[in-house]
């Protein structure tokens, strides 16, 4: 694949239609519209979830306060509980994934970095 590459670049070099400046920004370009969609959709599926468990918990607090029996008053509370932990879980699972994206991103610009040098530093095959 590398030697494909190499070969075409050298194909639109001779050309004139490369330019290897443009193509090393729309690569980067192209990184981070990945990586922002990724990351939008993540804090997308972090607040629907977030304010569901809050929602559950203010249902659990509301139904609390309003039981008059003590079973009323346990089932209340691990509603509650589990709106309560949900919101952690979602917390922690939102820092794995944006960790997991920002990690995807540099690998990403490592390996243009990479493919760059490669590029660079190509032995000629005359």
């Amino acid at each position: 694949m590398i030697n494909f590459e190499k070969e075409l670049k050298e194909a639109l070099e001779k050309n004139g239609d490369f330019d290897v400046a443009k193509s090393e920004t729309l690569r980067k370009e192209i990184v981070q519209m990945w990586y922002d969609e990724n990351l939008r959709r993540a804090k997308l599926v972090f607040w629907i979830f977030f304010l569901l468990c809050l929602g559950m918990m203010g249902a659990g607090y509301i139904g609390l306060r309003s039981a008059t029996d003590t079973r009323g008053m346990l089932l209340w509370v691990i509603f509650f509980m589990i709106g309560f932990n949900s919101t952690i879980l979602m917390k922690l699972w939102y820092w794995v994934v944006h960790t997991r994206i920002n990690l995807q991103k540099d690998l990403k610009q490592i390996q243009l970095q990479i493919a760059e040098q490669s590029g660079k530093n190509a032995p000629s095959e005359n």
